[in-house]
C-alpha cells in the first residue's frame, strides 16, 4: 500500500515538473515571438520615419528652388522697369 502510495506520488510529482516544463518551454517561445515581433515593428517605424524624412527635405529643396526662382524672375522686372524708367 506504502509502495503504490509513493509511487502515485511520484507520479502526480514526475507530471507536475513535466507541465512546468513544458510550460516554460511555450513561454520562452511566446516571449521570442513578441520581441521579433517589436524588431519587425520598430524596423517599419524606422523605414516610415526615414522615408518621411526624405520626403520633406525633397519639398522644402523644391520650395527653396520656387522661391528663388520667382525672387530672380522678380529681380528681373524690376531691372527691367528701372532701365525702362532711365
Amino acid at each position: 500500500m506504502r509502495r503504490r502510495l509513493a509511487i502515485l506520488f511520484a507520479a502526480a510529482l514526475l507530471s507536475m515538473f513535466g507541465v512546468a516544463a513544458c510550460g516554460g518551454g511555450v513561454q520562452e517561445q511566446v516571449e521570442q515571438q513578441v520581441q521579433e515581433g517589436q524588431e519587425q515593428v520598430e524596423q517599419q517605424v524606422g523605414e516610415q520615419v526615414q522615408e518621411a524624412t526624405q520626403r520633406i527635405e525633397q519639398e522644402a529643396k523644391d520650395a527653396r528652388q520656387g522661391v528663388e526662382q520667382e525672387a530672380q524672375e522678380v529681380q528681373k522686372q524690376i531691372e527691367e522697369k528701372v532701365g525702362g524708367e532711365q
